[in-house]
C-alpha cells in the first residue's frame, strides 16, 4: 500500500467516515506485510469539521484557492507598496473569494449529509485568512490535509487547538482582540464601502431636495398662472355680461 496515495484518500473523507476507513487502511497494510505504512496510517489525526471544509476546498476548488492566494501574495509585492485604492481592490476581491469558497463548502457539506456548524465555518474562514495573509500556511493548505484550522497573528501562523472551534486563549497576538493583517484589510475595505455608500446617500438626498425646490417653485408658478386665468376668466364673464345687458337695453 502506497502511505501517500492512502493519506490522500484519508483526507478527502468526512470526519465521521475518517476513523473507520484509516484504521481498516492500516489492518490492510499490516496484513500486507507494511507494518511501517500501517503505523504511519495509525497515527494520521481525524480533521476538525473546519479543516475537513477546507481540505474539501482543495479538492474541489482548487483555482479558487490559488486566486484567494495569490491575491494575498500580491499585496507583499516587492515592486513598492501597493496604494490605497489597490489595497481596498484586492480587499473587495478577497472578501469575495473567500464568501464564494465558504458558499461552496457549506453547500457541498450539506449535500454529503455532514452538518456543519458555526464554528466550523469560523474556523474555516480563519484558515482561508492565515493562507491570504502567510504563505506558509498557504502551503499547508495547499496539501489538503489539515487536521485542524490555521490562524494569522500577524507575526506567522499557527495551527489551532485540535477541537473543531478556533482558538480562544487570551493574550498579545490572539482571541477576539487581536487582527490579522487580512482582517485590518478587510474593515478597511468595509469602512471605505461604508464611506462610498453614505457619499452616494448623501447626494441622492441632496438630489432629492433640488427636485422638491424646483417642484415647489413651479406648483407656485402653476398657482400663480391659475389665479391670473381665474381673474381673467371674471373679466371676461363681466364684460360677456355687460354686453349682454347692454343688447337687452337696446332692444
Amino acid at each position: 500500500m502506497d502511505l501517500e496515495s492512502a493519506t490522500q484518500e484519508l483526507y478527502g473523507l468526512t470526519p465521521t467516515q475518517f476513523t473507520a476507513a484509516r484504521n481498516a487502511k492500516a489492518s490492510e497494510a499490516r496484513k500486507a506485510g507494511s507494518s511501517d505504512v500501517a503505523a504511519s496510517l495509525k497515527e494520521l489525526r481525524k480533521p476538525s469539521a473546519g479543516a475537513w471544509l477546507a481540505n474539501l476546498l482543495v479538492r474541489e476548488r482548487p483555482n479558487e484557492i490559488e486566486t484567494l492566494i495569490e491575491l494575498g501574495d500580491s499585496l507583499r509585492t516587492p515592486k513598492g507598496k501597493l496604494g490605497g485604492h489597490e489595497i481596498r481592490k484586492v480587499s473587495r476581491e478577497k472578501v469575495d473569494a473567500a464568501s464564494n469558497l465558504i458558499r461552496h463548502a457549506k453547500s457541498r457539506a450539506s449535500q454529503l449529509g455532514h452538518a456543519v456548524s458555526a464554528s466550523a465555518v469560523e474556523e474555516l474562514e480563519t484558515t482561508l485568512d492565515a493562507a491570504f495573509a502567510d504563505p506558509q500556511a498557504a502551503a499547508r493548505l495547499r496539501q489538503g490535509r489539515l487536521t485542524s484550522g490555521l490562524r494569522y497573528s500577524g507575526l506567522g501562523f499557527t495551527a489551532q487547538p485540535h477541537t473543531g472551534s478556533p482558538s480562544r486563549t487570551k493574550g498579545p497576538g490572539s482571541g477576539r482582540g487581536s487582527r490579522s493583517e487580512a482582517d485590518q484589510i478587510a474593515a478597511k475595505s468595509d469602512l471605505e464601502k461604508a464611506n462610498h455608500e453614505a457619499e452616494q446617500a448623501d447626494a441622492h438626498v441632496e438630489k432629492a431636495r433640488q427636485a422638491v425646490k424646483k417642484t415647489a417653485a413651479e406648483l407656485s408658478r402653476l398657482k400663480s398662472a391659475e389665479a391670473l386665468a381665474v381673474r381673467r376668466s371674471k373679466e371676461a364673464h363681466a364684460r360677456a355680461s355687460a354686453a349682454k345687458k347692454k343688447l337687452s337695453g337696446r332692444r
